[in-house]
């Protein structure tokens, strides 16, 4: 039976809108997704960019720390981070060098400090030097 005022054509009508609608949601879900991915990755960035400049920062911290030292034997000094899950060390190496003269520079030092993942036992390419003379 026929509705008393519908045409062929808007039956017809009825039936591409509800199409229209499923194809119009899908390309919504598929963008929305797409944004949802950009935005996960993006975070993910800014925090591994966070970790890296407070890993650096705490290289830094305990080079200072190792340097202020009075005696060379307490510039080898360890210091964990347990929010970052990274241990820093400072190592203290004595340097090799001849002078002009040909005689050997006694008393410079490289002070090196290293981080690690303490989490994974996995060295961090980070690391920080710096000369010390300490006669």
């Amino acid at each position: 039976m026929k509705s008393p005022g519908a045409s062929p054509r808007c039956r017809e009508r009825r039936g591409y809108v509800l199409l229209e609608t499923i194809i119009a949601l899908t390309v919504f879900a598929i963008v929305v997704t797409a944004l949802a991915e950009a935005l996960h990755g993006s975070l993910d960035a800014a925090n591994m960019l966070r970790r890296q400049s407070a890993i650096r920062h705490g290289l830094e911290s305990v080079l200072v720390e190792a340097k202020a030292k009075p005696k060379r034997e307490e510039m080898a000094m360890s210091y964990r981070d347990e929010g970052l899950g990274i241990e820093f060390r400072s190592e203290l190496e004595e340097l090799k060098w001849i002078n002009r003269r040909g005689r050997p520079v006694k008393n410079l030092y490289i002070l090196r400090v290293v981080a690690t993942d303490f989490r994974t036992v996995k060295l961090l390419p980070d690391k920080a030097e710096l000369y010390v003379y300490r006669p």
